[in-house]
């Protein structure tokens, strides 16, 4: 029997809420950039930096330049995503038919979250911050204080 969630008097299937998506990364910068650091492989890459973000539910490498991602939409959109990988600097596939599949994307899971009224969107900074704020942070030398101090 399929899990359901009853909100605001209708019933949501909840395999309708987690969406699973393609993410395409471009492959004219794997030679490098105008910075000048090299990223050959941005899918292996942004699953090292998606892992910990909340709401992403799977993540699926099948090439350099090739993501599945599985998210709940209740939580992230893939707009949302996009933005954010961008801000970071990694470069996605800017074909044609990748722009019109992502404004599909963004209208169907806007339009989604708006009926299920979830108004607030995350901002591209907030999604990594969770993953930030479980890193283990402070002093990592590893010599006792006194020789810390000694100079």
């Amino acid at each position: 029997m399929a899990d359901f969630q009853v909100l605001f008097g209708q019933v949501y299937f909840l395999e309708s809420l987690t969406k699973q998506r393609d993410i395409l990364f471009s492959t004219a910068y794997e030679s490098g950039d105008a910075a000048g650091y090299f990223v050959k492989d941005q899918a292996k890459a942004a699953i090292f930096l998606l892992a910990d973000v909340d709401g992403v539910l799977d993540l699926q490498y099948l090439s350099g330049s090739h993501l599945i991602i599985t998210y709940d939409v209740r939580v992230l959109t893939l707009d949302i995503l996009h933005q954010a990988l961008v801000s970071v600097g990694f470069h996605l596939d800017n074909s044609l038919l990748s722009k019109i599949k992502n404004a599909l994307y963004a209208y169907t899971e806007n339009t989604l979250r708006e009926n299920l009224g979830i108004m607030q969107n995350k901002v591209t900074r907030d999604i990594f911050m969770q993953g930030y704020q479980r890193r283990l942070h402070g002093c990592r030398d590893q010599r006792p204080t006194h020789w810390r101090h000694y100079l």
